[in-house]
């Protein structure tokens, strides 16, 4: 899970969603790429609203583009 509002990994502090939450949030929506696709979207509104001095194509990189 994400400490919020910085948006790092709880057990290993990397940027979540770091490499073992993308294989559980794969592993969780299974062949629905779609879902996954947009709960990681939902998220990321939220994480572009707490970390404003973000830049959001590094954020839609690091929250979405991985579920292609």
């Amino acid at each position: 899970m994400p400490r919020r509002p910085q948006w790092d990994c709880q057990a290993c502090e990397q940027p979540w969603p770091c490499d073992p939450a993308r294989v559980r949030l794969a592993e969780e929506f299974g062949a629905n790429r779609v879902n996954l696709s947009m709960y990681v979207s939902g998220l990321l509104d939220v994480a572009l609203e707490e970390l404003p001095t973000a830049h959001t194509a590094d954020l839609y990189d690091r929250f979405v583009a991985w579920t292609r």
